[in-house]
């Protein structure tokens, strides 16, 4: 019979194998779900619940109506009227989004803002409060600019109330939240790590992963995130080029050493419908799996694709939908993940 301390040591060593026996899984983006109709959303929600996919990553950004081609309606930023003065509308519009996603065993990724940076910093220049109020650099720099969107974070995360799960605020909900980032794609890598610690400091669980926010490809992996001084939990890899086997082994290891996580949070296939498309998204999938990272999808919609720039969009149910379904399949079928996600997926 084991001594206490023999006993101790025993489950020290064991803990590693138990880590490692942890199951890769699969999701995918949509900036504007909790915007969709009540049918659209379902659909939505219904179809991501058959391939699988565990995790449902949008925005607290505001919308024109229409987006993608949908009937999703115009939804109002958090602060359009004004620094400080807040509509929770889309928080409550997010909190039905997460009753719903729950039960289809779904938890959502929720980024605080919305950035993207290939349109140069679009929302900045488009009449954003921020934007117009702090400008592009202000907003990262100026003192008082990162003050009002570190009050922003607590709002979203502490003072608001979820009425549809006992007025609890979304710190206190790991059972539906999986994690959250300051913003779609990193600028500032100061600022990145100063975001995380306000979040970190407003949500007590650590089960509520916080990511970086993504960039491109191999510029995803910045070694500041690996640091201890950096809140960040989980460094998110955004990947168009296919091209995983130049840096993605690197990178794998460089989290594991720091004691964090990697996943990756945006790919797409450009190619037309059909045999290539089917042919790029399971070469696509393949890779990523070889690495045993998990990944979603950008991005899965539900009506007929309308086409529109950048065109990486699926809609569920339609052409190409099998293909991604059956591949969501494949990679919750990997055992002995990289990483260990199965107390952030807990419902």
């Amino acid at each position: 019979m084991l001594g206490s301390d023999n006993l101790a040591l025993f489950f020290f060593l064991l803990a590693p194998l138990v880590t490692s026996a942890a199951n890769s899984f699969s999701g995918a983006n949509n900036y504007y779900a909790y915007a969709l109709p009540e049918i659209d959303r379902i659909t939505l929600l219904d179809g991501m619940q058959t391939a699988g996919m565990k995790v449902l990553r949008t925005w607290v950004s505001g919308q024109s109506a229409g987006q993608k081609g949908s009937d999703s309606i115009a939804v109002s930023d958090l602060e359009a009227n004004g620094i400080g003065n807040y509509n929770d509308t889309i928080l409550d519009l997010i909190d039905q989004l997460m009753v719903d996603a729950h039960a289809r065993g779904i938890k959502l990724l929720i980024g605080v803002f919305k950035h993207i940076p290939g349109y140069q910093n679009s929302w900045l220049k488009s009449g954003d409060i921020y934007g117009s109020t702090y400008g592009i650099e202000g907003f990262y720099t100026s003192t008082d600019a990162i003050n009002a969107f570190n009050q922003r974070i607590t709002h979203i995360l502490n003072i608001h109330k979820n009425s549809l799960l006992g007025n609890q605020p979304w710190s206190e909900l790991g059972g539906y939240i999986f994690g959250y980032e300051a913003q779609n794609e990193f600028d500032h890598l100061p600022w990145v790590c100063d975001c995380a610690l306000q979040i970190r400091n407003n949500v007590g669980d650590n089960n509520q992963v916080i990511f970086t926010g993504g960039g491109s490809a191999a510029s995803s992996v910045q070694s500041t995130f690996f640091s201890n001084s950096c809140a960040i939990d989980v460094v998110a890899v955004h990947d168009y080029n296919d091209d995983y086997d130049n840096f993605m082994s690197s990178a794998v290891s460089q989290a594991q050493a720091a004691g964090k996580k990697l996943l990756v949070e945006e790919w797409g296939s450009l190619a037309p419908s059909g045999s290539a498309r089917t042919a790029n998204l399971e070469s696509n999938v393949q890779k990523i799996n070889n690495y045993k990272v998990p990944w979603f999808y950008w991005e899965l919609i539900t009506n007929a694709d309308p086409g529109e720039g950048q065109d990486y969009e699926i809609e569920v149910n339609g052409a190409d939908w099998n293909a991604i379904s059956d591949l969501s399949e494949t990679t919750a079928a990997i055992t002995n993940a990289a990483f260990d996600f199965s107390a952030s997926l807990a419902l």
